[in-house]
């Protein structure tokens, strides 16, 4: 009796440890706008070319204050492209994070979304949320990198968009070289969008549960050999 005893408080601190792990996470990648634009720029291509824009930085208001502002300025789309912080080998992250941020504008035209896109050379690979996002409301977003979101990819070239897999999802993440957010919202030149708390995050283990789950592990043997 004793030792089932023993066994049932093991696999409840198991449990605990469990629960407790999965709920830190850390920021691989992250721009508050707490003090300027973090180097974040817009890019907005007419007929194939690019023009690169900065968008305003705001103070107050945001999620919950500091963020970035960019009125439409001419009939192409446009994009928050991030600065080099948003590159490099994420795939730590893959299964075991995700991507989000804050998003609003003020109009948004039937079959806009609100997407994040990662570009590895010419290959692409974005979520967008669903349904269209309601205009004027903050809106918080996070796309997981794994099976529960269904991310597409383009491998350039103009070739055709499909749902990617798991390895495509791995691949681009190991080597990204480009992270946008949707600007865009409607056709012409009429909307403005914001944008706050961009971040890609992985999951790690809260501060202590390791030790916890060590703890765990030699109760359990000492009940064992008891």
């Amino acid at each position: 009796m004793q030792h089932k005893t023993s066994l049932f408080a093991v696999l409840g601190m198991l449990a605990f440890v469990t629960a407790a792990a999965s709920a830190a996470t850390v920021d691989l990648a992250y721009s508050s706008y707490d003090v300027d634009q973090d180097g974040w720029r817009v890019r907005d291509t007419v007929n194939g070319v690019p023009s690169y824009y900065l968008p305003d930085w705001i103070p107050v208001g945001g999620v919950p204050t500091g963020h970035l502002e960019f009125a439409d300025v001419t009939p192409g789309g446009y994009v928050f492209e991030a600065p080099t912080q948003f590159t490099g080998d994420f795939s730590a992250a893959f299964n075991n994070g995700g991507v989000s941020f804050d998003w609003m504008a003020d109009m948004v035209q039937s079959g806009k979304r609100a997407s994040v896109i990662f570009w590895s050379g010419t290959t692409r690979i974005w979520a967008s949320s669903s349904p269209d996002p309601a205009p004027n409301v903050w809106h918080s977003f996070d796309f997981a990198f794994d099976t529960s979101v269904s991310w597409m990819v383009n491998y350039g070239s103009g070739g055709p968009s499909q749902l990617a897999t798991m390895s495509d999802l791995n691949s681009v993440l190991a080597s990204v070289t480009g992270m946008d957010i949707t600007g865009e919202t409607w056709t012409g030149i009429s909307e403005t969008t914001w944008l706050d708390n961009p971040r890609i995050y992985m999951h790690v283990p809260a501060p202590g549960a390791l030790a916890l789950l060590g703890m765990a592990s030699i109760i359990g043997t000492r009940r064992r050999r008891g």
